[in-house]
């Protein structure tokens, strides 16, 4: 309709300001009144749609798991090195939904609450499931052979990333940071011998 203001997912609108209370004061000192605030909601309608923090929570990794659920479900063309860059783009919606300052900050929260601790390695457990099968579908489209040894290539895929983002607290612009994880990552996988481009003698 014409002249109709278009309102704020009342999801997005309570979620982004919630992650930002949980990375900033930590999660067990943030009730469901902060979040109403801070995101100009009611509270009836935060405890409505998130009767506790822990669903809240939750619902925010989901967001992000389910974009780089279809972005890892895209099929693309291209070479090894596109692929990769497509997995760095991937687990950074899948894992920082809400960007990796607000991730980080998460994680040091983290070290002293263990509800949000499991949260956590949950959401990264579904992101690590998503990463297998994003490279099974790689062996599948001949990008790559079999990977040998799948579980410590993804942990250690995983490790280097969350080690490589965090260097931007440091200053370490995100560019260097992916394009250093692309180059590291595709160090471990073996391009397809029906696919690389062979080179003459």
């Amino acid at each position: 309709m014409p002249g109709t203001k278009r309102r704020a997912d009342p999801t997005t609108k309570i979620i982004k300001p919630a992650m930002e209370l949980f990375a900033d004061k930590g999660f067990s000192k943030v009730t469901l009144e902060d979040i109403a605030e801070a995101s100009g909601v009611p509270v009836a309608e935060v405890s409505a749609r998130y009767p506790t923090k822990e669903e809240l929570l939750i619902a925010a990794f989901r967001i992000g798991q389910k974009k780089m659920e279809e972005r890892f479900r895209t099929v693309l063309t291209g070479d090894l090195t596109s692929h990769v860059e497509e997995m760095f783009d991937g687990i950074m919606e899948g894992l920082m939904p809400f960007g990796p300052q607000v991730h980080l900050r998460l994680i040091l929260q983290a070290t002293e609450d263990k509800t949000l601790v499991e949260i956590i390695k949950r959401s990264s457990k579904n992101v690590n499931f998503a990463i297998k099968a994003y490279l099974m579908n790689m062996v599948a489209l001949s990008i790559i052979d079999e990977v040998e040894g799948v579980e410590k290539v993804n942990e250690e895929m995983v490790a280097s990333f969350v080690e490589g983002v965090a260097s931007t607290m440091q200053g370490k612009k995100l560019p260097a940071i992916k394009k250093a994880w692309v180059a590291n990552v595709s160090k471990m996988l073996r391009p397809s011998a029906k696919t690389a481009v062979q080179t003459p003698f």
